[in-house]
Order: C-alpha cells, then structure tokens, then sequence
C-alpha cells in the first residue's frame, strides 16, 4: 500500500481513531502503532509498532505522512524488520488494524 491509498482509504474515519499493527495472522495480536520512520529513503516509510507506548491517532499519522509523496511505499516495522501494508481493518471498538 502506498501512502495515497493510505489517505484515500481512510478520509472518511474520525481522526481520533487510534492506530494498531496485526503481528501476526492473529487479529487479536495487535501493538500500537507509536511512531513513523523512514527506511532507505523518503520513497519507504514504516509504522513502528511497540508493545509499549501510547498509538497514534489517524490524524496524527495522516499529518506526518502528508509530508511524504503519495507514492512513498508503507510498512510495518515489528522487531526491525519491515514488512509491507497490505491493508487494514476496523475493530468492533473502532481502532484501525494495519496488516
């Protein structure tokens, strides 16, 4: 997923939705997603998930991604290693799921 689907796939979500991280093929198995990091270059940018730490809200994500290009490639970054966004889901809580 690249960071102009990111945007075009959740205009229409409150911008208070916290932000988490599947680790694994468990949806029960989620961390907060606690930062953003550039991997190589600005083309690559990775959701931090950590087990500690407060989530990001979709507006804060959002805010910090607008300075990326729409093209820029997402990733989940779990235990340093990258792994690419596929998609995301929406619990019955409301939080948004990246996967």
């Amino acid at each position: 997923m690249n960071v102009f689907d990111f945007f075009s796939l959740t205009t229409y979500i409150d911008g208070q939705t916290a932000l988490f991280g599947q680790v694994d093929s468990s949806r029960a198995d989620i961390q907060p997603i606690t930062a953003l990091r550039f991997l190589q270059d600005d083309s690559q940018v990775a959701l931090v998930l950590s087990p500690k730490g407060r989530p990001l809200t979709l507006e804060q994500a959002q805010t910090r991604l607008s300075q990326v290009g729409d093209k820029a490639s997402l990733y989940c970054l779990l235990d340093n290693q990258a792994i690419p966004v596929l998609g995301f889901h929406q619990n019955e809580d409301g939080t948004i799921v990246i996967k």
